[in-house]
């Protein structure tokens, strides 16, 4: 399993690109068989949480206080993020106006399970990937309907059925049962043991990442394939927005000196977003083109998330002395 992990890790963002290849090629010309596969995302998302969650020290609920510095710098993070895809957005051409706001949908729904993928990957703290998660959800029923109006003209609507769905199958399920099980298995399942599985089961998770991510891309060839220009603009814009997001998270990390466990998911928050959650938004309250700034998030979120992995992974994972990642590496 040493290698599987080397090999998964070290050339993420390979793999990453060549699930949105193949799920564009499967969606293009085989859409029928694609579409059977829709319900298969819901359960993945599932297992992947269950699996990054596992490993973790649940104890450590008894210390949420701990984290209150971190969610106000979380909170911070969350809120400039639709200011800044507001900005970049200006170099859209007037005619194409329409991404801009698919943009700032995208930019103003919280996290999905992916952020606790790349903080998996990365062997951080998922405990606060989970608080972060929960915490941005409840801050986006506020921002959805009353903040963005002050970016765009247009009203949002935020589905609260689906937060709830989200937040009950994909967080609270998943984190109760692996309280259950560990209490089971107490005698079997002891801190060292889960400490050495910890590297393969984020691998392992982060393989049910990479096939959400071929599933994701393969339901939306359609329009990929029908705007392509507009996409290419799309993808450039929302390539830039998501850089400039990680840069300003890795400074402030660096500026307000957060530890390693607790910097990764602040700095994966902003570029780990719910786009499903977001393209139903733009279905149900905007004009149908706005989907279309909502797809070239999703094109762009997943390359440069992985991008900056590698990044993150070669400069600081290596130098992180509890990581096995790093130890990994050096071997």
């Amino acid at each position: 399993m040493l290698k599987f992990n080397l090999l998964l890790r070290k050339y993420i963002l390979f793999w990453v690109l060549l699930a949105m290849v193949i799920g564009y090629l499967a969606g293009r010309f085989n859409p029928e068989r694609v579409v059977s596969l829709k319900f298969t995302i819901t359960p993945l998302a599932f297992i992947m949480i269950f699996i990054m969650v596992f490993p973790s020290n649940l104890s450590s609920l008894a210390k949420l206080k701990l984290y209150i510095y971190p969610m106000i710098v979380s909170f911070g993070l969350f809120i400039i993020s639709p200011f800044l895809a507001y900005i970049v957005s200006n170099i859209i051409p007037e005619h194409f106006l329409f991404l801009r706001t698919g943009m700032i949908i995208s930019s103003a729904v919280p996290p999905d399970a992916m952020l606790s993928a790349w903080t998996g990957f990365l062997e951080a703290d998922i405990l606060l990937t989970l608080i972060i998660q929960s915490f941005l959800s409840f801050v986006s029923l506020f921002l959805m309907p009353f903040g963005l109006p002050f970016l765009f003209e247009h009203s949002s609507y935020f589905s609260l059925r689906i937060l709830i769905k989200n937040l009950f199958f994909l967080i609270v399920i998943p984190f109760v049962l692996v309280g259950v099980l560990k209490t089971i298995f107490r005698k079997y399942l002891t801190r060292d043991i889960l400490k050495k599985l910890k590297p393969t089961l984020s691998s392992i998770s982060g393989v049910m990442a990479i096939l959400i991510i071929l599933i994701s891309v393969s339901l939306r060839a359609e329009i990929i394939t029908n705007n392509p220009g507009i996409i290419l603009w799309g993808f450039f814009i929302s390539s830039l927005y998501y850089t400039i997001l990680f840069i300003v998270a890795l400074y402030i990390s660096k500026v307000f000196r957060l530890k390693y466990e607790i910097a990764v998911p602040l700095i994966y928050q902003n570029g780990s977003r719910n786009l499903p959650v977001a393209m139903v938004i733009a279905l149900t309250s905007f004009k149908t083109q706005a989907i279309l700034g909502v797809a070239a998030c999703m094109l762009a979120q997943f390359p440069v998330s992985a991008l900056f992995y590698t990044i993150i992974s070669r400069f600081s994972l290596t130098n992180h002395p509890d990581s096995n990642v790093g130890k990994i590496k050096k071997q």
